[in-house]
């Protein structure tokens, strides 16, 4: 039996791990990606006088900014980027059809009426994560008394709400601000009006995805930060994530779902990718074979 030697150049080996190892990152890295990016269908409810009375559509696209300021990566610091699509309900007219991931309830400032949302929306509409929050952030980003460009005050609240609670099973909720939410009537909790300017997020849930890149500061001095507070009355319904200067609730979020997380991974494409990347390697190894 003859055998045939085989010679090998030592130089080529190196680049070969070099090449597979940047093949596998590359799949990775995209397997990664698709993991952290998905599509979250919002229909967001706009009360016929919008805060401080002003213009509907500077209300809306002031949103839609916020929506372009999620999707850019130097400034959402949250970790989960997606591809907001946002369906304005205004206050005077029928519900929109359509299967939504989340409905923002947008706050009225103390003015406007919630009776549209209310007489067309119950609890039992709402899936696994429901928000309920005395801080009107989309005032505050509205009016940008705290900056909009900063990710830690309203527009960094608003970001994190949204993707927290367009991440869950069936349709979430974020509430915001007077009387939107305790229009509807959920269990395990009461509100009451009550203004704070002071905001803490306490520390067993700093490191929860919906407060991330989120301080105590940056949610405090809006003006008023908060103008509802709630009693939990079942611990086992609600979890309140942030509370104000004497200790009251200020917003609470469904208890089971309270730490989940802020994006829903795309499995089919996440296994496709791994799938086109192993094949990739398999392809190169038996070229250099």
């Amino acid at each position: 039996m003859m055998f045939r030697p085989v010679f090998v150049n030592n130089n080529q080996l190196p680049k070969m791990k070099k090449y597979t190892s940047g093949l596998l990152a590359l799949t990775l890295a995209l397997a990664a990606n698709s993991m952290v990016a998905s599509t979250i269908d919002i229909l967001w409810y706009v009360a016929p006088s919008t805060p401080g009375g002003t213009n509907v559509a500077t209300y809306e696209a002031d949103m839609l900014n916020l929506a372009a300021q999620e999707l850019n990566p130097l400034f959402n610091v949250s970790g989960s980027i997606n591809t907001w699509n946002i369906t304005f309900w205004d206050g005077t007219l029928t519900k929109p059809a359509g299967v939504y991931d989340v409905l923002v309830g947008g706050s009225n400032n103390g003015s406007g009426s919630y009776a549209s949302l209310t007489s067309a929306v119950n609890a039992s509409d709402f899936g696994s994560r429901v928000m309920l929050t005395g801080q009107d952030a989309d005032f505050h980003y509205h009016y940008g008394r705290t900056g909009s460009a900063a990710f830690d005050g309203p527009a960094g609240f608003l970001i994190d709400a949204i993707n927290w609670a367009g991440s869950g099973t069936g349709m979430g909720g974020v509430l915001l601000g007077l009387s939107a939410s305790t229009a509807i009537n959920f269990t395990g909790e009461t509100g009451s009006g009550a203004s704070d300017n002071t905001v803490n997020i306490p520390g067993a849930y700093a490191t929860y995805p919906i407060n991330t890149g989120l301080t105590s500061a940056g949610l405090s001095n809006w003006g008023t930060s908060s103008h509802d507070q709630f009693t939990i009355s079942d611990s086992s319904l609600w979890t309140a994530i942030n509370t104000g200067g004497a200790g009251e609730n200020v917003t609470i979020v469904s208890a089971e779902s309270a730490s989940g997380g802020t994006t829903v991974p795309d499995a089919t494409a996440t296994v496709g990718l791994l799938g086109m990347g192993f094949m990739l390697l398999a392809g190169f190894k038996r070229r250099v074979a």
